[in-house]
């Protein structure tokens, strides 16, 4: 099998030829971070698959960097694939190259179905499955009518803002959250204070683009979780439980292992929330993930949102189950480094593999192209930690530059 997945989520409700500015910036920052999940690809991929990567991951020194990370693999026991089993295609027109190189192995995509990956469902029952299940608004509307557990929200439109908003901020006070279509990791998802924030933030699009008003869960007050269920003809189950984390405030990664769990209780809701997407025709012979969004508090649960393709905690969640540390704190973070870093990174990450009986190690999971931040060139960098996050957190401090991973001190596990 050849797997592949590129940045889908901006394709799956709008023409990408015509995207507004910045929904252009926000699919290409997707389309690099996707690279992170590439990469990944290597430790998830079977023996004999082969893995499809973009083209700048054959160029000097990032062909190199695959290497090690391809090595540190290996010496993780994960068996990779070979990297001539690698092929390369340009990030612009990925799946098209990808379905138009010979090859005797099928290519699949791993991600979501999407109008950017035409050329290998040509399903448009999927399509639309996918588009119905990926939608903020779809599951704002149907959600509660099938009994599920879900916050105060409100469906309406940019040009109906001004008339609705006034009595839902009233009613479920400010802040709220504003969500529109669109892309993956929060660009579409924003909190806002007033009705002028809440224009100012559409501002760019028409009045008849669909946004969703939703009551904020105040963190302290409730724990932000997210699971992935596995939705089959047949079944439906949890494959992982993590809990998010924040670095001031904002999303970084996830924590798995030990008091990461479901209560029984949980449990039948969020298995509900997969018979719910199974009616909806997300359903197979083989099976599709399925990601929750979810806040608790005690006994109370409320959804927020549901994805029904492979989420970036999967990753993770399957990299510590064959690494066999889920007995330990394990946590997950997306960080950067100035590309001139990057080889102290990979230094401190190889000299650093986790392993039986160490107080904390580390595990890569990926890299992304290079990108501008600021007048400095980046890469996103993708690892977990295992064991010991304070030790973890003095080890980087004592031994990379602090532009290295900068967000490592700000991360706080929960007591």
């Amino acid at each position: 099998m050849r797997i592949s997945m590129a940045g889908d989520d901006c394709s799956l409700h709008f023409d990408l030829s015509e995207l507004t500015p910045k929904q252009l910036e926000d699919h290409r920052s997707n389309q690099v971070l996707t690279g992170m999940l590439q990469v990944a690809l290597l430790y998830i991929a079977k023996k004999d698959d082969v893995v499809c990567l973009y083209d700048s991951f054959q160029e000097p020194p990032w062909r190199e960097a695959l290497e090690r990370y391809h090595n540190m693999f290996s010496e993780l026991g994960l068996d990779p694939p070979v990297l001539s089993r690698v092929q390369y295609h340009p990030m612009e027109g990925f799946y098209e190259s990808a379905s138009e190189t010979p090859s005797d192995a099928t290519l699949e995509n791993l991600y979501m179905v999407s109008h950017s990956n035409l050329p290998l469902h040509r399903d448009e029952i999927a399509l639309a499955t996918s588009q119905n299940l990926n939608s903020k608004v779809f599951f704002a509307e149907e959600a509660p009518r099938f009994g599920l557990p879900v916050p105060h929200t409100i469906h309406t439109t940019k040009g109906e803002l001004p008339a609705v908003f006034p009595a839902f901020a009233e009613a479920h006070g400010a802040p709220l959250m504003l969500k529109t279509l669109g892309l993956a990791g929060a660009r579409n998802v924003t909190t806002v204070e007033n009705l002028q924030q809440a224009l100012a933030y559409v501002a760019e699009y028409d009045d008849s683009v669909d946004v969703i008003l939703q009551q904020r869960l105040d963190v302290p007050e409730f724990t932000e979780m997210t699971v992935d269920l596995f939705v089959s003809n047949e079944d439906i189950r949890i494959t992982n439980v993590r809990q998010i984390l924040f670095a001031d405030g904002l999303w970084v990664g996830n924590l798995l292992g030990p008091g990461v769990s479901v209560s029984p209780e949980h449990e039948k809701i969020l298995l509900s929330v997969g018979e719910f997407a199974r009616r909806h025709g997300f359903k197979s012979d083989i099976g599709f993930n399925l990601g929750i969004d979810y806040f608790i508090r005690e006994d109370d649960i409320l959804i927020t949102e549901i994805n029904a393709r492979w989420t970036g905690g999967l990753f993770p969640a399957e990299l510590a189950r064959r690494l066999k540390v889920l007995h330990q704190p394990v946590v997950a973070f997306i960080d950067l480094c100035p590309v001139d870093r990057f080889g102290e990174y990979l230094e401190f990450l190889e000299s650093n593999l986790t392993a039986p009986g160490k107080a904390w190690g580390m595990a890569p999971m990926g890299f992304s192209p290079p990108v501008e931040m600021e007048g400095t060139d980046c890469l996103y960098v993708w690892q977990v930690v295992v064991g010991d996050f304070a030790e973890f957190q003095s080890a980087r401090k004592a031994s990379l530059p602090a532009e290295v991973m900068p967000t490592v001190p700000l991360i706080r596990l929960p007591l």
